[in-house]
């Protein structure tokens, strides 16, 4: 089976080509990647436990679905990720992008997506996702005060800016 490719972009966010998934490995190159906030009526906010298996953030907290972008549009990378992930097609507000690079590991425009449901739960893949868990916004910004290590670095990043809008 060929390696997965991935859409290699530069500090603009301007596509340069597509490269093979190792590539990104280290850090020293730039990807795109789509993240979805679920949030339901009552203002929660879902997230998943990523599996101690992943090669990137193994064991932290993560967006409800995040996906690397392949030879598509940031949008069609999270229609993909939430249909492969939770096995649900749902409406999509993109909110906005950003860029982290969390040196040695991973550098990123990232693209957030947000969608509201009242569905409490959602199937997913046991190799991919340890565990799912809705969480009061209060409660999230208590636990990444005094926990941050338990969350990937580009989600705190991305919750900073959610929670300002």
């Amino acid at each position: 089976m060929p390696e997965e490719m991935n859409i290699e972009v530069d500090e603009q966010d301007k596509v340069l080509g597509l490269r093979t998934r190792s590539d990104f490995y280290g850090g020293r190159l730039i990807h795109r990647a789509s993240h979805l906030i679920i949030q339901n009526p009552i203002m929660e906010i879902l997230l998943q436990k990523r599996a101690r298996t992943k090669r990137w953030y193994p064991g932290l907290w993560e967006y409800t679905v995040s996906e690397t972008v392949k030879d598509e549009t940031y949008e069609e990378a999270m229609k993909r990720g939430v249909k492969e992930e939770l096995g649900v097609s749902i409406p999509l507000n993109e909110l906005f992008k950003y860029f982290t690079s969390d040196e040695g590991t991973d550098k990123a425009w990232r693209a957030v997506f947000l969608a509201v449901t009242s569905q409490r739960e959602f199937p997913f893949d046991k190799r991919e996702i340890e565990e799912m868990r809705w969480f009061s916004q209060d409660e999230l910004k208590r636990n990444i005060a005094q926990n941050s290590s338990n969350y990937t670095p580009h989600l705190i990043t991305g919750l900073e800016r959610f929670f300002e809008i």
